[in-house]
């Protein structure tokens, strides 16, 4: 069969099958809600709103039949488009699409045994209905990723201003912070903590997916990035809560973090980055998780980091200008006295030395601070200034 006729002929298959395009769409609506799930089991998408996707499929296609089918793919664009902002998932998307392809082959194959055609016009046929449906397919699919992506930078970006309202205290419009807590599935009555991680590099994240593995063990957070720290405000609805939120950062944790103390009133959440901040800031060595304990000393410390620095200093006094081995030993040592209520022997075994070594330990603190740990008030500067070396 000369090239001319078999053009001539695909172009009359084109017609008969575009006079037939409504009643085609139809049972390729059918077909949809019988067998692919989400549109039996979801209102979304509307009857009439599939019926009109599947005739422009439908009439693309067979447009190309007839050679009247230009390289116009707005339609596939605009399907694309309006089932990703519908939320339809893109596989239930293709699968209405491999519904409507088996639709247009089937009736290709009842117009070519009508007509009797012979086997070359039924090969040029089949390869222009495929490399239409190809091309529709694949504008639609491309459009649905795109709109999806800057879908979910739009969400992301909303969840961050939404996120960064409540770890700072700022009202947004005219919602409260319990308002923004609900928004991000966050319960509205305490306690929480904040969470601070040190990013590995401006901008890296530090905690991967640490939202959706607190998930994993029924704890819910809200995150935001920022380039110095990945902040989180994390409910913590009971003690065990609370352990397990301290164990799951361990285990996935590379870089320092830092974990505030628990409070129940989203308006402590401001200072309670802070805490969190100085908690990642003050990692002891061969850890990487630091919790802020809520101590009136730890707490007083970083109130107001300025004012206290200067205590620490005029307290402290020459000590700063001591080697870093002595300063450590001292401080440490001073620790170990104070968290053995003011024993020598308590002290001295927990840091594995002679009694006398600690006496003569504290006695050099004296010394170099000029104040005395008999006389009362002395003592609670000097408690209070390396609780402030320790912590800024």
């Amino acid at each position: 069969m000369a090239s001319r006729e078999i053009d001539n002929q695909i172009a009359e298959l084109g017609g008969l099958l575009q006079a037939q395009v409504d009643d085609l769409a139809l049972l390729i609506v059918a077909a949809i809600h019988a067998e692919v799930e989400f549109y039996h089991a979801d209102n979304a998408v509307s009857g009439d709103s599939l019926f009109a996707s599947a005739r422009d499929n439908l009439s693309h296609v067979f447009r190309s039949l007839e050679g009247t089918t230009g390289p116009d793919l707005s339609s596939a664009v605009e399907i694309g488009r309006l089932r990703a902002e519908q939320g339809v998932p893109l596989a239930s998307v293709m699968d209405s699409f491999r519904i409507a392809a088996h639709q247009i082959w089937q009736s290709l194959s009842g117009a070519i045994a009508g007509m009797s055609a012979d086997a070359a016009l039924a090969l040029a046929a089949t390869e222009k209905i495929w490399s239409a449906q190809d091309s529709y397919t694949e504008a639609m699919s491309g459009a649905y990723r795109d709109h999806a992506t800057a879908r979910a930078i739009d969400d992301e970006a909303e969840r961050a201003a939404l996120v960064e309202a409540l770890l700072e205290g700022h009202h947004l419009a005219d919602y409260t912070r319990w308002d923004i807590a609900r928004m991000l599935a966050i319960p509205a009555q305490g306690p929480y903590v904040v969470v601070a991680a040190q990013p590995p590099m401006p901008g890296r994240m530090p905690l991967p997916d640490i939202a959706g593995r607190l998930r994993t063990v029924d704890v819910y957070s809200a995150w935001r990035l920022l380039p110095d720290v990945h902040i989180g405000l994390v409910h913590v609805g009971s003690r065990n809560a609370y352990r397990k939120v301290v164990e799951l950062l361990g285990r996935v944790a590379n870089t320092p973090v830092g974990v505030s103390p628990q409070f129940d009133d989203l308006t402590d959440t401001a200072v309670s980055m802070r805490y969190a901040r100085l908690a990642m800031q003050s990692v002891p060595s061969g850890m990487l998780v630091k919790e802020f304990d809520d101590s009136v000393l730890g707490v007083a410390a970083v109130s107001a980091p300025d004012v206290t620095r200067k205590i620490a200093e005029v307290v402290l006094g020459k000590y700063d200008s001591l080697q870093d081995a002595d300063k450590e030993l001292l401080a440490a040592t001073f620790r170990a006295w104070m968290l053995a209520n003011g024993s020598v022997d308590d002290a001295a075994e927990a840091l594995s030395c002679h009694p006398n070594t600690v006496r003569y330990r504290l006695r050099r603190i004296e010394q170099v601070t000029q104040r005395s740990l008999r006389v009362p008030k002395e003592l609670t500067e000097l408690c209070l200034a390396f609780e402030i070396a320790d912590r800024l």
